[in-house]
């Protein structure tokens, strides 16, 4: 009796990594929750459920999606952040979430690094410096010269303190020696609302966003970031062919795991959403339809990515002196 409860000791780890192994090779057996810490409407949910779409296909589950806005995206990253590391809870959101809130906020209810896991990197979305048509200013110049004459007449849609939109615009201020008001705005549907109808004078936003109100005249792109005009607006120059060289605004998509979740499960994502990302009907029915570029690649690149990008907004936040806290 002794020698077989001694084996059965011996052998009980073996049993478990066997069963954890076979139960990760099957995976998924249930229902994948994508949270998104944004409201609906805006391009991080179209891009969330456009790929659940088709990872459910992928997978054989139904993948679904969560909207979990506030905070800057705190309630969202801090629900999945406390969820089970198995692969069943996901987070799909923009670098706000990893690179800038940790320097924004002294006290996290996440710890990127503790807390999660890198899976893929998205996709990147150029941004574009809209004006509403009220304003009499046809060029970046323009505009540059009408604010420099009224200090503080002409305001700017912040989506959010220290949000990408924030830093961006407070950037564009200091870059070119400006002084703008800033209005607050939930998100980017109301904030575009808001400049074509002239209660707001400017803002920082995804090309895709605006394109379709940029061609219909009712809005005003004066410039739009990347080392080439947009395919959507190719009349628009770029920052640096308004003299704005060192200005690029972007922003960028990764989808994120529970830190202990399986690495052989992270891969399979990792894999299948590479697939979609390469898929030419996906890139022209959904990422082409809001300007976004697909990066994809492996967690590790992404993990890179995530540092570099830490360190290069953790220079620009304490310069411009922000905290949250």
């Amino acid at each position: 009796m002794k020698y077989i409860f001694t084996l059965f000791t011996k052998l009980l780890p073996l049993m478990l990594v066997c069963c954890a192994t076979h139960a990760q090779s099957n995976y998924p057996q249930k229902s994948i929750s994508i949270v998104v810490p944004y409201i609906t409407g805006g391009v991080s949910d179209a891009l969330a459920r456009a790929l659940a779409i088709k990872l459910s296909a992928n997978l054989g589950q139904q993948v679904l999606v969560e909207n979990k806005p506030g905070g800057n995206t705190l309630i969202g990253a801090t629900h999945v952040a406390k969820s089970l590391p198995d692969g069943y809870t996901l987070l799909l959101t923009a670098e706000s979430t990893l690179t800038m809130n940790p320097m924004l906020y002294a006290k996290l209810p996440y710890d990127v690094d503790k807390n999660f896991a890198p899976i893929i990197a998205l996709a990147s979305i150029p941004q574009s410096f809209v004006i509403s048509p009220s304003i009499p200013a046809k060029n970046m110049s323009e505009f540059v010269q009408l604010a420099k004459k009224q200090p503080k007449h002409y305001s700017f849609a912040n989506l959010g303190i220290g949000s990408s939109a924030h830093l961006n615009f407070e950037l564009f201020q200091r870059v070119t020696e400006l002084q703008l008001v800033d209005i607050a705005y939930k998100g980017a549907s109301a904030a575009i609302t808001d400049l074509i109808g002239g209660h707001v004078s400017a803002m920082i936003v995804s090309t895709g966003l605006v394109s379709a109100q940029a061609r219909a005249n009712n809005l005003r792109v004066l410039a739009v970031a990347g080392s080439k005009r947009s395919t959507q607006l190719p009349d628009v120059p770029t920052f640096k062919e308004v003299g704005l060289e060192g200005f690029t605004p972007s922003s960028w998509f990764a989808l994120m795991g529970v830190a202990g979740t399986p690495k052989d499960v992270l891969e399979k994502i990792n894999v299948e959403t590479n697939k979609i990302l390469k898929d030419p009907s996906f890139k022209a029915e959904q990422l082409d339809r809001f300007a976004l570029d697909p990066i994809g690649g492996s967690a590790e690149y992404l993990a890179s990515y995530i540092k570099s990008e830490s360190q290069r907004w953790s220079q620009i936040i304490k310069d411009m002196n922000i905290k949250l806290d």
